[in-house]
């Protein structure tokens, strides 16, 4: 394909001849060192980042594998900080290298054997890496575009997007080879791979800006945004005298080698079955592209009227069977035969859509959505073969963003009123009544989509929140109570206390001691204050054997009761109630003295001195709540362990709730202690909440299953690859 003249501004570059042919122009110097210096900065915040975030992991870990693990890797990253950041930006620097290098290419993608090939820690960083490039190269899609161009204008080389050294897939690429040296478990690593996405990937809008801004006043492209819109404007104006979809049949020579769609021609011609389909071919007039496309948007048409059913699977559509019948010449009457590449990009869409409306991790409410999408989907596919081999395509996008968004759905039932359904009802009909040919519109509905969905997690995300402090709380009280009971009964054992004291012990002393260990913990001084007061109770209320301690006990009452009355005040209680108590304790330990006092003096008891006698409480019982935590759950099978550790915080599971009822729920919360596995709705409402023995059972009988998040597209494409390999053998 002839490339587009490059235009530069004169004062931007030299000439060929005075700069050499193997040097970057001086613009790109100034664009490395200054994304050098962003760059390192947002890498350096990123690491002031990584204690806090594998300490958190460490804090949460259920065993001492994982948590020595966690602090092994927190001392490796420590270690390793400036000669991985310095690693990073090598790395940077070499893909600016790389643009003098006409031998280099960065399109060349792995092909199928090569996948399969791959270690498996190495592929799940390969999909992880693809998730954030597809995710970011969307994010900033425009000035990563800019970016691209206009580095492609000073350059002797094709740059892409995917060879931009400043584009997602180059920096992202860069980190993950920066990591190869560094001793980490593949949970650390993809743990790690996610902070990059936080810190860096999410924080580069600046870092394009300047880059932008440095190459433009440069005068490289000064008026590009300009040019784009125009561009833009005369690619979606048919040529006189041209159908729309002549025009997209137009297109497909300048795509129609994109390398993954190769890839998907190679599988399908080595399966024995024509061109992948087990059908007979048919022999008749060819359909052409023209042709095709006109028999799908009437497809297309007829199924926008029919109503959507949520609340049935939805059936599956033979698009080849569809084509075919629909391309009838009304002449003739004979059913006729599509070109090679036209074949196989039914064939193909046909079997992603299979895969995806019969993947058990999507709703049966989001299957009846996507299914409407097939006609308008392989119509893209039809124009534009990259669809199958570029992550970002707008497409692609949309697909992955609907189920994305509604993996929490459940039933029918309870979207009615739903907001986020009804927005993507109506995202799935704009697609349906409005794409022609023009596959911006897609790019439009993604961005629309990823904004109403982003406000609406938001809103789930506070009530989220609410539900992790509020349960998080319940258990550490919990917990606290328990702590607090084992401390009275080991402190009061074998004591003989007043039932006054007994009970002032057991109805609000225990409750004060719960309150600091809850608020405030077991090493605070708080804490360690209460329980020296509480020790100087327990010494005060027993019979003393000389004089000397029973009036250091008189001299020190009223500090005690002062200390005792503080920590009531701290807890709340009505000022009333503070008194009452106070007076109590005052008159049982006055008695107490005076019962010291007239044994060691040896006076005689007078009646007053008997009246006054106190009934002793032989063992402190607490009011303590019903709930009880079991701080040492037996471990479950060790074949169910490796599953119950896939259940980390913001994983989507299928499970049944106390009404027997299947629903789907996020696990918000692991609550120590007590190995509490907290789940709420998409809402953030909490529907259930189990252990880990409970959790066992529920993998082991497939009560529970755990949802895989993944993007839909390419969890389909991955299968269909597979299963073609399979057949070609």
């Amino acid at each position: 394909m002839t490339r587009s003249p490059k235009v530069v501004h004169l004062s931007a570059v030299e000439d060929a001849a005075g700069r050499g042919a193997h040097a970057l122009a001086p613009i790109m110097h100034t664009v490395r060192q200054s994304a050098k210096k962003a760059l390192t900065d947002l890498v350096q915040g990123l690491f002031n980042n990584v204690d806090d975030a594998l300490f958190e992991m460490a804090d949460r870990s259920r065993n001492d594998a994982d948590q020595n693990m966690y602090f092994d890797s927190m001392r490796e990253l420590r270690l390793r900080r400036k000669q991985m950041i310095a690693s990073f930006v090598q790395h940077i620097a070499a893909g600016f290298d790389a643009l003098l290098d006409k031998s280099a290419d960065p399109e060349q993608d792995a092909d199928a054997d090569s996948m399969a090939l791959m270690k498996n820690d190495d592929l799940e960083m390969s999909v992880a890496v693809a998730g954030i490039v597809s995710k970011i190269t969307s994010q900033f899609s425009i000035p990563v575009m800019q970016l691209t161009r206009r580095i492609d204008s000073v350059c002797t080389t094709t740059v892409t997007e995917r060879s931009n050294p400043l584009g997602p897939q180059r920096i992202a690429d860069c980190f993950v080879a920066a990591m190869d040296d560094l001793v980490l478990d593949i949970k650390v690593r993809i743990i790690l791979l996610k902070l990059f996405e936080r810190h860096v990937m999410e924080q580069l809008a600046a870092t394009y800006d300047e880059a932008n801004r440095l190459m433009a006043e440069a005068g490289v492209l000064a008026d590009l945004r300009t040019s784009v819109k125009k561009t833009q404007s005369r690619r979606s104006q048919p040529r006189a005298g041209q159908s729309q979809s002549e025009q997209a049949a137009t297109s497909i020579g300048a795509t129609s080698s994109d390398g993954g769609f190769a890839l998907l021609q190679q599988l399908l011609a080595g399966t024995g079955g024509g061109h992948g389909n087990s059908a007979p071919q048919v022999t008749g007039p060819l359909i052409s592209t023209t042709d095709l496309m006109t028999a799908l948007s009437a497809a297309q048409t007829d199924i926008s009227a029919v109503p959507i059913d949520i609340d049935q699977p939805p059936a599956r559509v033979d698009l080849r069977q569809l084509v075919i019948t629909r391309a009838v010449n009304p002449a003739e009457q004979t059913a006729g035969s599509m070109n090679r590449a036209d074949e196989d990009t039914v064939n193909v869409i046909g079997m992603l859509f299979d895969f995806i409306l019969n993947d058990r991790n999507l709703a049966i409410p989001m299957k009846a959505l996507i299914a409407r999408l097939q006609i308008p989907i392989l119509k893209v596919a039809v124009i534009d073969k990259s669809f199958f081999g570029k992550p970002s395509h707008p497409a692609r996008q949309l697909l992955n963003e609907l189920s994305s968004a509604g993996i929490g759905w459940s039933s029918s039932a309870e979207l009615k009123r739903d907001a986020l359904y009804n927005k993507i009802e109506s995202v799935v009909l704009r697609v349906l009544n409005n794409f022609e040919d023009d596959p911006t519109l897609f790019e439009s509905l993604v961005s629309e989509l990823r904004t109403f969905v982003n406000r609406d997690r938001h809103r789930a995300q506070i009530v989220e929140q609410r539900v992790k402090e509020s349960e998080s709380g319940k258990l550490k009280t919990i917990a606290a109570k328990q702590a607090v009971e084992r401390l009275v009964n080991q402190k009061a054992s074998g004591l003989r206390l007043p039932e006054e004291i007994g009970r002032f012990i057991s109805d609000t002393m225990s409750r004060v001691l719960v309150y600091l260990c809850v608020r405030h913990g077991t090493d605070s001084m708080e804490w360690i204050e209460a329980l020296t007061v509480f020790d100087d109770l327990l010494w005060s209320a027993q019979p003393l054997e000389d004089i000397g301690e029973v009036e250091r006990r008189e001299r020190e009452t009223p500090l005690l009761l002062g200390r005792i009355e503080a920590g009531m005040r701290d807890l709340g209680l009505p000022q009333g109630d503070i008194e009452t108590q106070i007076s109590a304790l005052q008159r049982c330990l006055e008695i107490i003295s005076d019962g010291d006092r007239a044994f060691l003096e040896d006076d005689v008891r007078n009646a007053h001195d008997e009246q006054d006698t106190l009934p002793v409480m032989e063992e402190i019982v607490l009011s303590s709540a019903d709930d009880r935590l079991s701080l040492a759950d037996p471990d479950p099978a060790p074949e169910l362990v490796r599953q119950i550790n896939r259940l980390t915080e913001g994983v989507w599971v299928e499970m049944n709730n106390d009404l027997d009822e299947r629903i789907r729920c996020k696990l918000a919360a692991i609550i120590q202690p007590g190995n509490k596995y907290i789940f709420v709705n998409r809402r953030g409402m909490k529907v259930a909440e189990r252990n880990r023995m409970e959790l066992a059972t529920e993998l082991e009988s497939k009560a529970l299953t755990i949802l895989d998040e993944s993007q839909v597209f390419d969890r389909a494409l991955e299968a269909v690859i597979g299963s073609l390999r399979k057949m070609h053998r």
